[in-house]
């Protein structure tokens, strides 16, 4: 159980090594008076029987992810003493899949502002074959988890700013943008960051160079650092463009937008 809880706290990368045994869509819900029910599909797209349970985990975010929550602050943040999941438990056969529903409870009035718990889904362990050089192999027994937030919602609105803005280079030495979302509002941002540029010499022209999606500006951490690699070594003289656009229940806003001149490469 430790080892998927520290798992499910890198938050995405979680999703990403469970993919090849199970499959969870959407990443994320919201709830509110208006919509008081969401639903997640589970698949398992594997050869093998996954046995799993449903719960609720609690995670504060940070700057690069998330972290177990505290006490106080599940008191304070916490979505899920108002909701309630069905089924708690499912078996999975070979391509099969099932939905997942998350409703407010009957009679519960949802709280003014915005609250957040995480849909835990765990499998059990299976005894799993790794081949290994030498025609040899070894029995491992392999769990999975993943995990999404969920989030409850009763009025206020979502503002979110760009922060400091860095250009860096990765391992390789292409150049890499560091940035960071900044939420300012009452309600958590979502949405995705593009980069363009546009050259000096044809300024009308607008050449897309990375977006990153899934972007959330949670309101318990202060602020979100996002990495959008360029797929460049240099960049000539013109003008950097980041957009922070809006997605799911905010598609077709724009949260904020900075410019950046690029001097010629030297």
């Amino acid at each position: 159980m430790k080892s998927i809880l520290m798992g499910l706290i890198l938050g995405l990368a979680a999703v990403q090594t469970a993919q090849a045994d199970m499959e969870l869509s959407p990443l994320r819900q919201v709830i509110t008076a208006e919509h008081p029910e969401a639903a997640f599909d589970i698949s398992n797209p594997s050869r093998r029987i996954l046995d799993g349970r449903v719960t609720w985990l609690d995670l504060t975010a940070t700057e690069t992810g998330y972290a177990q929550a505290t006490t106080q602050a599940r008191r304070a943040n916490s979505a899920a003493p108002y909701l309630i999941v069905s089924p708690a438990h499912f078996r999975l056969e070979p391509g099969a899949r099932i939905k997942v529903t998350v409703r407010v409870k009957d009679g519960v009035r949802i709280p003014r502002g915005e609250r957040r718990s995480h849909l835990l889904i765990e499998t059990a362990a299976a005894r799993t074959p790794i081949r290994k050089a030498g025609n040899t192999g070894l029995q491992v027994d392999v769990g999975l988890g993943m995990s999404a937030p969920v989030i409850l919602r009763n009025g206020g609105s979502a503002k979110a700013r760009i922060g400091e803005t860095k250009l860096q280079r990765d391992a390789d030495g292409m150049l890499l943008l560091a940035t960071t979302i900044i939420p300012d509002g009452d309600n958590s941002s979502f949405g995705r960051l593009t980069v363009a540029f546009k050259p000096k010499d044809h300024p009308d022209e607008r050449q897309l160079l990375g977006v990153r999606t899934n972007v959330a500006g949670f309101l318990d951490a202060s602020s979100r650092k996002v990495e959008v690699p360029l797929g460049f070594t240099s960049l000539g003289a013109g003008e950097l463009v980041l957009r922070y656009e809006g997605a799911d229940e905010y598609e077709g806003r724009l949260f904020d937008t900075r410019s950046f001149d690029i001097a010629p490469p030297q």
